[in-house]
């Protein structure tokens, strides 16, 4: 009977002792590292501006005189002008390049970017200092385009998010469309937005739409009709994977609408084709929805007020419904566990849902927990946000319909991927603006528009298409 006692205590020892050890998480270790009266200094860098950096910088400031003050951490946030410069100022300070910077604690980074600096520096995975339970708060497709490694872990952290819309101008789009019959309804396939084009076209003699990104449309274009752009393989390197079928499709809804002037864009960015008049329609991301005009300024110098009517992303009639995610995250530099967790610790706090719910909507981005992009939630910060502009407004109601029934994707980064999607975003335009040249020159000479279009857009151009597009990329990724 002692000996039986004796045993029952030796257990309860040792089940008290193995719950104080598993009571005192890393992170309650980790939390031991900081001093309130020694604080550690976090610095990130990010390619914010204008009214986005005003609220990053509100955010920053609120948590360095709240839990940054409480808990040691002091955050030093800096913009590097824009993102291009950004990417350029990591990878010099990754590589430690002469005259460069110490590399920051957190960096906001999309895939391609984060792809590069982990090559050369050690990047922290989420799942270090955020539980399971933590990250299954996000939104599945914002954590999974963060998985840039063959690990499957989870190396970008997702702060805010944006797709694309299709942006048109309500107030020649009604006028239209009274006329000859149409209705929103018929701008939510590409095929239907084709047709609408043509008839525009033949009754204005004017272009209605233009494509603001190329590189997304093709490779959504791609996943909606169930390919791939690329074939990826777990060493970092990729396979160009683009059927000829779905390429077929891609050059009759894109190629084609363009050369018969039924689309059209005239510079770098579509929405100022609408600006002109030029045009009455695009699909550019929502983060951008700040831009699209509230006037329309004519030829003869009239300016013209207009209302905005944002519509979901265009599907293919016999594809899926899936829109490009965009948007950066931050990354953790591997440094020591003092500033790693002190970085996990501002993230956390950032990415909460109400305050990062305000956050988003305040400068036309989405939110990146499952609990922030409910209905109710979104809806309540949209009524409480102060936002001038009704086409963000409009854009983020559309998007938020959006989240109910369009999956969202963006390519896994791979050894040449930006130099394999900067081809995707000029390889078909630069073939369109060739052609309209080719197609003034000959009919200068005297040969007739149908014709030239006609010869243009055959199978056989389209096959010289693609057979230059797959060489050029093949080239390009397997050096």
């Amino acid at each position: 009977m002692k000996k039986h006692r004796y045993f029952i205590g030796v257990a309860l020892i040792i089940a008290t002792v193995l719950l104080m050890v598993t009571g005192c998480s890393s992170t309650d270790k980790e939390a031991d590292l900081l001093d309130p009266d020694k604080p550690i200094t976090v610095t990130v860098w990010h390619y914010y501006n204008g009214y986005i950096k005003e609220k990053f910088d509100t955010a920053v400031a609120e948590f360095n005189e709240t839990v940054g003050m409480e808990k040691g951490i002091v955050i030093d946030a800096k913009s590097q002008a824009d993102a291009e410069q950004l990417d350029i100022e990591v990878l010099n300070a990754a590589n430690g390049s002469m005259g460069a910077s110490l590399m920051p604690d957190i960096f906001a980074a999309y895939p391609e970017s984060a792809f590069q600096v982990k090559n050369v520096k050690e990047l922290v995975s989420l799942d270090e200092y955020f539980s399971e339970e933590e990250l299954s708060e996000y939104r599945e497709e914002f954590l999974e385009e963060g998985k840039i490694a063959s690990d499957g872990k989870v190396y970008i952290m997702p702060v805010a998010k944006s797709t694309e819309n299709l942006y048109v101008n309500k107030t020649l789009w009604d006028e239209f469309a009274e006329k000859n019959g149409f209705q929103p309804s018929d701008l939510q396939t590409w095929e239907g937005l084709v047709e609408v084009a043509e008839a525009y076209y033949k009754e204005t003699g004017e272009g209605f739409f233009g494509i603001n990104e190329n590189v997304n449309y093709m490779i959504q274009s791609s996943v909606q009709l169930g390919g791939e752009m690329f074939d990826y393989s777990e060493d970092g390197t990729a396979e160009f994977a683009l059927s000829k079928e779905i390429a077929k499709k891609i050059w009759q809804n894109y190629y084609v609408p363009y050369i018969k002037g039924h689309f059209v864009k005239t510079g770098r960015f579509s929405s100022d084709d609408v600006r002109t008049g030029t045009s009455i329609a695009y699909t550019g991301s929502t983060g951008g929805a700040s831009y699209f005009p509230e006037e329309v300024t004519l030829d003869q110098g009239d300016v013209v007020p207009i209302e905005p009517m944002i519509l979901p992303y265009p599907y293919f009639e016999d594809g899926k419904k899936y829109a490009v995610q965009r948007g950066a995250g931050m990354c953790i530099v591997k440094s020591d566990r003092a500033h790693e967790y002190a970085s996990a610790e501002f993230l956390r706090w950032f990415t909460d849902t109400e305050r990062n719910v305000n956050f988003a909507i305040s400068t036309g981005y989405f939110p990146v927990k499952n609990e922030a992009l409910k209905e109710e939630v979104l809806i309540e910060a949209l009524e409480s946000a102060e936002i001038a502009s009704p086409a963000v407004k409009a854009s983020i109601i559309t998007t938020k319909e959006m989240l109910k029934d369009y999956s969202f994707y963006n390519s896994k980064p791979f050894e040449k991927s930006y130099e394999a999607k900067t081809i995707l975003e000029s390889h078909l335009i630069d073939r369109v603006r060739r052609d309209l040249e080719l197609i003034k020159e000959r009919e200068a000479e005297g040969q007739l528009r149908e014709q030239i279009i006609e010869s243009l857009s055959s199978d056989e151009s389209f096959e010289t298409w693609y057979s230059s597009l797959r060489e050029q990329i093949n080239k390009t990724i397997k050096k």
